[in-house]
């Protein structure tokens, strides 16, 4: 299963209130946080910290916070993912969805510019 897809992203979307994206973009980029969490959460000195400064707190609880964040970090990588994916021999459908997100990402990102 691709990420875009992944119920585990369609949640309510974590990333702070002065992140804009479309929501193609944003559940990439929370696709990404999780990856990297899990990814930084094997090294034993990052998950002993990690787990030092959550005292009490539940795995799932540590991974959200640490999605909620650095989610909003993820967006230019999300985007520039997602753009990468249009060299890619990727269903047509796939392709126009992607094409769209980021061109209405980027109407979004510019009206926020100029308000």
């Amino acid at each position: 299963m691709n990420q875009i897809s992944n119920p585990r992203w369609q949640q309510q979307l974590p990333i702070n209130n002065k992140a804009v994206a479309h929501r193609l973009v944003a559940e990439t980029a929370i696709a990404m946080a999780h990856e990297l969490y899990d990814a930084l959460m094997q090294n034993n000195d990052w998950w002993k910290r990690w787990r030092e400064w959550h005292s009490g707190a539940s795995r799932s609880e540590m991974e959200k916070d640490f999605v909620r964040r650095n989610a909003a970090q993820m967006l230019p990588k999300a985007r520039a993912v997602l753009a990468a994916m249009l060299a890619q021999p990727i269903d047509e459908n796939l392709k126009e969805s992607i094409i769209d997100a980021l061109t209405l990402d980027a109407t979004l990102r510019q009206g926020r510019l100029v308000n």
